[in-house]
């Protein structure tokens, strides 16, 4: 693909790809949320918590979150492990690393009472998380002025498509915030050349992200299997 295509023409290619995209997903017919998202099997009360471990096992999320700021506070030299070409290309990821973050406690609070109302603090943070690793690899992938230029319309898009969510109920929006930026994201891969090592990791990482999103998708099987953990605590 390289090869065959200029610099130029990758990036439209991609810039049309993403409007496109975006286009179809605001054009589609309402896709409304079922009932029975809401609904999750393990509703044992732990410790004081209610559905604790659904509520508990968003912990992760700000540890690693933590990890990841901790990591981009230090300075390193370029030619360093964990050093940056250009010390804009923290920005992005830090976006990213906070959204993680953010995730446990939007999570935590959702489980704790599900609702439509608190599912919104949920997603607003998942939204920042997803945005800002798209701006990261388009920063690395294109290059750092193009990630600092695609952030924040990539942050503002993102929480709007929760905003559109909580005023019409049309899912699609939000949905493309979280499905097709990873779609953008495997396109970046493909179409440039990485300025990195270990590239390949976020294959790995789409591939867990999946497998978490079949679990969610199994959540009382799972539950019913083991009997004691359910498939949204995976």
């Amino acid at each position: 693909m390289n090869a065959v295509l200029s610099r130029r023409g990758r990036i439209g290619l991609f810039a049309g790809t993403a409007l496109a995209g975006a286009a179809v997903f605001l054009l589609l017919p309402p896709l409304r949320q079922p009932e029975s998202y809401l609904q999750f099997i393990d509703d044992r009360t732990i410790w004081g918590i209610p559905n604790g471990l659904n509520v508990l096992s968003n912990a992760p999320f700000a540890i690693a979150g933590v990890m990841g700021l901790r990591f981009l506070g230090k300075k390193r030299a370029p030619n360093a492990a964990g050093g940056f070409v250009e010390e804009s290309e923290r920005l992005p990821f830090a976006v990213f690393f906070l959204g993680a973050f953010l995730t446990c406690f939007g999570s935590g609070y959702y489980h704790w009472a599900p609702d439509d109302a608190t599912l919104a603090w949920d997603r607003l943070p998942m939204t920042l998380a997803f945005m800002g690793l798209l701006a990261a690899v388009a920063g690395e992938r294109i290059g750092a002025r193009a990630g600092l230029w695609l952030l924040w319309p990539l942050v503002i898009a993102g929480a709007a498509t929760v905003w559109w969510w909580r005023r019409t109920g049309n899912l699609w929006p939000y949905a493309g915030a979280q499905y097709f930026s990873i779609v953008l994201i495997g396109l970046l891969l493909v179409l440039f050349p990485p300025r990195y090592t270990r590239g390949k990791d976020l294959l790995w990482v789409t591939g867990c992200y999946l497998l978490a999103k079949a679990a969610e998708a199994l959540d009382r099987p799972i539950f019913t299997l083991t009997g004691f953990v359910s498939g949204h605590t995976l």
